[in-house]
């Protein structure tokens, strides 16, 4: 008897084939993402994506707002809205701001030519 589906003899080879699918899809994500897979899953399944910008605290949070959805329309070809974008103060990021779409980064911030600097 499956975990998953307990009629599973009764399924149509469409729709075992999504299951395979999905099965794989589950696989891959743990194997390769250990606690993170559920987080992923579910941007795939849903399709949202997650919208956050880390800013330097003494920054206007309209500003930053603003600056955000001008990378995300030229950077990521997306149309964002204020209200999807969760904004994250951080102390420790040298002025400017970090622009996040899921994974992905766009680090706006000295401390980026900071280290090119170093380098």
């Amino acid at each position: 008897m499956s975990i998953i589906n307990p009629n599973i003899e009764s399924l149509d080879l469409k729709d075992l084939k999504e299951l395979l699918k999905e099965v794989k899809l589950y696989r891959d994500l743990n194997k390769q993402l250990w606690n993170r897979w559920k987080v992923v899953y579910e941007k795939i399944k849903t399709g949202k994506s997650d919208y956050h910008v880390e800013y330097f605290t003494v920054l206007n949070k309209d500003i930053v707002l603003e600056e955000s959805i001008k990378v995300y329309k030229t950077v990521f070809w997306l149309d964002v809205s204020k209200e999807d974008i969760k904004l994250i103060e951080k102390d420790s990021l040298k002025w400017w701001i970090k622009v996040y779409l899921d994974d992905k980064v766009v680090d706006l911030s000295y401390d980026k030519i900071e280290r090119k600097i170093k380098k």
